[in-house]
């Protein structure tokens, strides 16, 4: 594994030139609604090449979603680091996985940015985006939350996302099973997906 934190914090200021650079707030869900939340996740979005995707699409595999935009200066590449990093670590297990990253900036996140984007980290990140209304559905349903933040009305298009920085691991059901935080070391979270998996099963 490559530094990539290190690599990405040069990169993405190329990237994401648009975007007002200010302080990232987590805006992570209570604990009850963290822990608590035994609904199947019901939505829908599109994929990078304009192919409609649902959660039935997902069926019979784990999931480990991220919300996030590619304008974010820090906490995404960081988490999508780890992301990768855990990935690698998983080695054949991560067959059992789809890694998804889901866009809450699809203004400026076109299906071209965020291939360029997630092309950084790991291949295997499925990227996700839509109109503002199945967005808002799909973080609903996650209870994710997300805040576009104008510092300046005569700048509309310098702006920053506030959003949930933690990852969502669900299983083959679509069920949540947990929530990994932001900070969370790959090694740490591949051996909990990789106990977790051998446990509850999942088709490859």
């Amino acid at each position: 594994m490559f530094n990539r934190r290190l690599f990405l914090t040069t990169a993405f200021a190329a990237l994401a030139a648009p975007y007002a650079w200010a302080q990232h707030a987590d805006l992570e869900p209570g604990a009850a609604e963290a822990m608590n939340d035994e609904r199947p996740r019901r939505y829908m979005m599109e994929d990078l090449y304009g192919n409609a995707v649902t959660n039935e699409d997902f069926q019979g595999r784990f999931l480990l979603v991220y919300f996030g935009y590619t304008g974010c200066p820090d906490v995404c590449p960081t988490s999508l680091s780890t992301m990768a990093d855990a990935l690698e670590l998983l080695g054949e297990d991560a067959d059992k996985l789809t890694p998804v990253f889901v866009t809450v900036d699809p203004e400026q996140d076109t299906a071209k940015l965020l291939q360029e984007y997630l092309a950084f980290f790991d291949k295997r990140i499925v990227g996700l985006r839509g109109p503002k209304a199945y967005t808002d559905h799909m973080v609903k349903v996650f209870n994710a939350r997300y805040q576009k933040n104008i510092s300046d009305p005569a700048r509309p298009d310098l702006y920053t996302m506030d959003h949930t920085a933690s990852m969502a691991f669900l299983d083959p059901a679509g069920m949540l099973i947990k929530r990994y935080p932001h900070g969370v070391a790959a090694e740490d979270m591949a051996a909990d997906m990789r106990s977790i998996m051998a446990v509850e099963g999942g088709n490859g």
